[in-house]
């Protein structure tokens, strides 16, 4: 995908002046002046203060794309604004100009979500219900109303005089398995780089896990880290394989952004496209800041670094087949309650679930093997077509933003055709038969190498 800055801007524009939202300027320049620094970070629950709108958010990080060189720049959560920005307002020009049945209630909803997971959920309803109004043939898209207590399908399409539904989920983006693990990962080994910091010790490491890491002593890892630097050799237990180099100091004849994907790569070797689950790190340094920033804007918080006194990084994984077995899996009950919706509801209906992935994940054949498998012992579903569009929003060392997406489909019992109507949501995949391995995907180019 492109992004150019001029695209950009007029899919910010566009789908303000389609929602009718002014630009929140103070808040714009508050964010980009390093006052709010976790704006854009995925929180599950929002904690004291006004409950600020999940669209606001979006707009305000794909809008400090455009204002580069600023004081605070967090590219990642950008890369995942600018992204959704662009889908969205490329869905509302195609569903306002088709005068789409019941949209103007969904926009609605977008407006007043707050909570990430319920807009991306709604966000999602319009991006694919867009892709079917521009398929050949439909002649007409509606959105459902919902009629509590009832459970509705989110679409209904008519296509040769024939109705079909539509149903889409979202799983939520982060599990509370991941989240626990990696908060243990990241309290251990930070507790690791420490140690290394009170020798004055710039060290890179990699440690991968080869059981639960909850079940690793801190200080029995330390050492292995310290074994492994000291005698230039890989430390191997039953528990962890442990590998460790000293770190040179960092040299920068310019500023350095500070979290980035480039200073992660060249300095750590670490990428999110990679077989990493994550990177632990610290970074003592001098910081950089624009000059002359108004009173009221000064004293946040920089992402640039004029120089680094010391750093130090862990990169991690899990190699415990059990433990990255439930790393792979996902909410199932959403996936089956959304069968539900669109049961016997006529043919060639279907079910889109949007799930995010990491990409160290490699594919996710067994846990959707096991799905169709338990899908397929239940004679009660009767669909057409359930697809899950799986998805990994990347940023690259180069800082280009990149969305890849894997369509896996499974073909119901009310299907009349060898493909569904529409496939991949996010791109622009044609409804054409894939040629990937189902729950793996195609290995697709590094977005750097184009």
């Amino acid at each position: 995908m492109s992004f150019p800055f001029a695209d950009v801007e007029r899919a910010i524009n566009g789908l303000r002046s389609k929602l009718k939202c002014a630009p929140n300027t103070r808040l714009q320049a508050e964010f980009e002046a390093g006052l709010h620094p976790n704006l854009l970070a995925y929180q599950k629950r929002q904690a004291g203060g006004t409950p600020l709108p999940a669209l606001e958010k979006y707009l305000v990080g794909a809008t400090s794309y455009l204002h580069q060189p600023s004081n605070y720049y967090d590219i990642f959560g950008a890369g995942r604004c600018v992204i959704i920005v662009q889908l969205l307002d490329a869905a509302l020009e195609v569903l306002q100009a088709k005068q789409i049945k019941g949209l103007p209630r969904r926009v609605e909803r977008l407006l007043r979500i707050v909570a990430p997971d319920e807009f991306d959920s709604t966000a999602f309803e319009l991006i694919t219900a867009a892709r079917y109004a521009l398929v050949a043939g439909v002649d007409r898209i509606e959105f459902i109303a919902e009629q509590p207590p009832n459970r509705t399908p989110d679409i209904l399409l008519k296509r040769g005089g024939a109705d079909s539904f539509v149903e889409c989920k979202k799983v939520v983006r982060v599990r509370d398995f991941s989240v626990d693990t990696r908060n243990t990962v990241r309290e251990s080994l930070n507790g690791v780089i420490s140690s290394f910091r009170r020798q004055g010790a710039s060290v890179l490491a990699e440690v991968a896990f080869n059981c639960d890491p909850k079940c690793v002593s801190p200080s029995g890892l330390f050492q292995a880290c310290e074994a492994a630097l000291n005698d230039r050799v890989p430390i191997v237990t039953s528990e962890f394989t442990v590998k460790a180099t000293r770190l040179p100091k960092f040299e920068s004849k310019d500023f350095t952004l500070h979290p980035s994907p480039h200073f992660s790569w060249v300095r750590y070797g670490y990428r999110i496209r990679g077989e990493w689950f994550g990177v632990v790190h610290q970074v003592f340094g001098k910081p950089a800041r624009l000059a002359n920033l108004p009173k009221h804007l000064q004293g946040g918080l920089s992402t640039w670094l004029d120089s680094v006194e010391w750093d130090a990084a862990i990169k991690w994984k899990i190699t415990a087949e059990d433990v990255g077995g439930r790393y792979r899996r996902f909410a199932f009950d959403g996936l089956f309650a959304a069968i539900e919706q669109i049961n016997s509801a006529g043919l060639d209906s279907t079910v889109h679930l949007w799930l995010e992935t990491d990409y160290f994940i490699g594919g996710r054949r067994e846990v959707l093997l096991d799905f169709f498998r338990r899908l397929s012992a239940n004679v009660q579903h009767t669909v057409g077509w359930i697809v899950i569009n799986e998805t990994l929003l990347d940023v690259s060392p180069k800082g280009r933003f990149d969305l890849i997406e894997h369509a896996h489909m499974i073909q119901g019992p009310t299907a009349t055709a060898p493909h569904p109507l529409v496939s991949g949501v996010f791109g622009l995949s044609s409804p054409t038969p894939t040629t990937e391995e189902f729950g793996v995907g195609n290995d697709l180019p590094d977005i750097d190498e184009d």
